[in-house]
């Protein structure tokens, strides 16, 4: 759901897109004397559906990290693996602070596991230099791997499985006095139950703000195909699923841009919660990114470093790259306020032409397709898209807590980032107000101390001249 917020205290909703988060669903074929298949019509007997997720703890100069999973393999417990992402697959992990991306579902055999092997064929860097100001981007070279023994067994049995993979980026990549970029991925796992929460948190065994064009559809059902994907994703919808943007089934049409919330089944199938129309005509475009620079007030131009993006045009290549976005004159501007608790807060949220800021994370929907070429600076993976509607979207900051009140309506504390963050080079402060809501989550903690260091993801405003962040999450590092 989208919210457009005025100056004044009126709240006009808007049915939009909402933070698009990439998903795989390969066929895969396991060895060692294991198969696996899709989860869906037909599992192999005595195997049982499992999602596997990445996400990233932070590294405060990165910007943007694309790389491609080449395979990943699990380690069954008795001996011998099984492959359950064999098709390469670019993923960004920046944008994953604080949150999870589903990067592969198939039915795998049930079973011990020990632990799982990460294959990357190469990554691109892009990094913010606190002496300059100025981005740098870096290609690394592979191949690298990171292997993770589980500290207790993954065992599979007969209900749906989630596998958590968390990417340390700070202890992943390096960055000399002379700006040399080295790579050496390092990873943790945790398992879940999937298919008994009736969430749509990818931790949980969800699909959270989904996003690609409709391949195919009809009765109740339809495929998706995302940029980051080797293979359409087929979801189904019942008589309690949202519309939003849409007239239902009957307004789906191939090559139309959605979003989509989802939750696991008990089967291992995945049932709608919300789709939402991001652009009802197909040959639209969805860049999605953090904005590093503006022109104009009103903002006639902005860039972004691309995290995310569908449509006409996008590939895989335009991740950790420069987006040029030129706003038309008639643009809406939107917030998204899924999963983020707006009420009762003591300030307005103002989010338009004249208050998009650097070091925000946004979403630029177009009704044409992106054009390539031209990255910043020589940059590659550059491209230039018009936007008809920029929509604020959530985003991860890791800092220290001061100031905590610990009571009240809203709980304030302020996080205060490193001094050579990207975020504190491109808004020239350390300093952000940190709003905890009645429905903002704790994650991996059941309290917030003065002093102790947090993950802390939700929406970013700038308000009577102090940046002021609205938490949809707080986690522990």
């Amino acid at each position: 759901m989208k919210a457009v917020f005025a100056a004044s205290t009126s709240r006009v909703i808007k049915y939009t897109a909402c933070a698009a988060l990439m998903f795989s669903m390969l066929v895969l074929f396991g060895c060692g004397g294991g198969t696996s298949s899709s989860p869906n019509p037909n599992p192999q007997p005595n195997t049982t559906s499992m999602q596997v997720n990445i996400g990233d703890g932070p590294s405060d100069r990165l910007v943007a990290v694309s790389m491609t999973i080449a395979s990943t393999t699990l380690a069954k417990a008795a001996g011998g693996t099984v492959t359950v992402v064999s098709t390469s697959t670019p993923v960004e992990m920046m944008h994953l602070m604080g949150t999870m991306q589903p990067i592969s579902l198939m039915n795998v055999p049930q079973g011990s596991y020990s632990g799982c092997t990460v294959n990357i064929s190469s990554a691109m860097v892009m990094y913010m230099d606190p002496a300059t100001g100025q981005l740098v981007q870096k290609t690394v070279p592979g191949p690298m791997s990171a292997t993770i023994s589980f500290t207790s067994s993954l065992t599979v049995g007969t209900t749906p499985m989630v596998l958590n993979l968390d990417m340390d980026m700070a202890s992943s990549i390096s960055i000399d006095g002379a700006g040399n970029v080295t790579m050496t991925p390092t990873m943790a796992a945790s398992m879940n139950p999937g298919g008994t929460n009736n969430t749509h948190d990818p931790e949980d065994g969800g699909m959270e703000h989904m996003t690609g064009t409709v391949k195919s559809f009809s009765g109740n059902s339809f495929t998706m195909s995302m940029m980051q994907t080797s293979q359409d994703v087929p979801v189904t919808t019942d008589s309690n699923t949202q519309f939003q943007g849409m007239g239902g089934m009957g307004g789906m049409s191939n090559g139309m841009i959605i979003m989509v919330d989802a939750t696991m089944q008990p089967d291992g199938s995945f049932m709608a919660h919300t789709v939402e129309s991001v652009m009802s005509m197909s040959g639209g475009s969805m860049a999605g990114g953090l904005v590093t620079s503006t022109t104009g007030n009103p903002v006639t131009q902005l860039t972004l470093v691309m995290h995310e993006g569908a449509g006409t045009g996008m590939t895989g290549s335009n991740l950790a790259g420069t987006t040029t976005v030129n706003v038309s004159p008639t643009a809406t501007f939107n917030i998204d306020t899924d999963n983020v608790d707006m009420s009762n807060l003591p300030f307005t949220p103002v989010f338009d032409g004249s208050t998009v800021l650097k070091g925000q994370r946004v979403e630029a929907v177009s009704s044409t397709g992106m054009m390539q070429g031209g990255g910043m600076g020589g940059m590659m993976g550059g491209g230039t898209i018009t936007a008809s509607e920029i929509d604020l979207e959530e985003q991860g900051l890791s800092g220290t807590v001061s100031g905590y009140t610990g009571s009240g309506a809203p709980t304030t504390f302020m996080l205060t980032v490193p001094a050579d963050s990207a975020f504190a080079t491109l808004a020239g402060t350390t300093a952000i107000t940190v709003f905890q809501q009645p429905g903002t989550e704790l994650r991996g903690m059941t309290a917030i101390t003065n002093g102790s260091t947090v993950h802390v993801r939700g929406l970013l405003f700038l308000d009577a001249g102090a940046y002021k962040l609205v938490a949809g999450r707080i986690m522990a590092p």
